[in-house]
């Protein structure tokens, strides 16, 4: 399985308390480290879902996500859910870029097996974030945080 701990992720600088992340859950076209390969659009029905956000696909939720199918995959709006331990710890996770993979848990609705198995038809029932995304490319691309109260004063220095 390969992660790409490189892949930098755009810091957005708004208010630390909301958790607030987005990222591609789903991605279309390219073979994952399970052999599977999900199909343009395979997602197309979940097109404005909410959907749990796990971390690990454990059963806690740790936040919600908002789905939006787009050509390349699936992206998710999420927030995390500061107020509990888990959310607290993911999100300090994701902020330090050790866990900013991500992948969907869902119901297969149709797919053509081979060597790769094509997902045809799925349907999105939870995102999990996680160091360890089946397909490398499924990740967070920007986190909000708190603006830094100094940034002003340090160009006078």
């Amino acid at each position: 399985m390969q992660l790409q701990l490189d892949t930098p992720l755009e810091l957005k600088s708004l208010d630390d308390a909301t958790g607030e992340f987005e990222g591609l859950a789903a991605v279309y076209g390219n073979v994952d480290s399970q052999g599977d390969r999900i199909e343009p659009g395979a997602f197309a029905a979940d097109d404005g879902l909410e959907v749990p956000i796990l971390w690990n696909h454990k059963s806690d939720p740790i936040g919600v996500g908002k789905l939006t199918n787009t050509p390349a995959g699936v992206v998710i709006k999420g927030r995390l859910l500061l107020d509990t331990e888990g959310g607290r710890e993911a999100y300090a996770r994701m902020k330090a870029g050790v866990a900013k993979g991500l992948s969907v848990g869902f119901k297969l609705l149709d797919a053509v097996a081979g060597a790769v198995r094509r997902i045809v038809a799925g349907a999105i029932k939870e995102v999990s974030l996680t160091p360890f995304p089946a397909n490398p490319n499924a990740l967070v691309t920007a986190y909000k945080s708190e603006p830094n109260p100094y940034a002003e004063l340090t160009k006078y220095l």
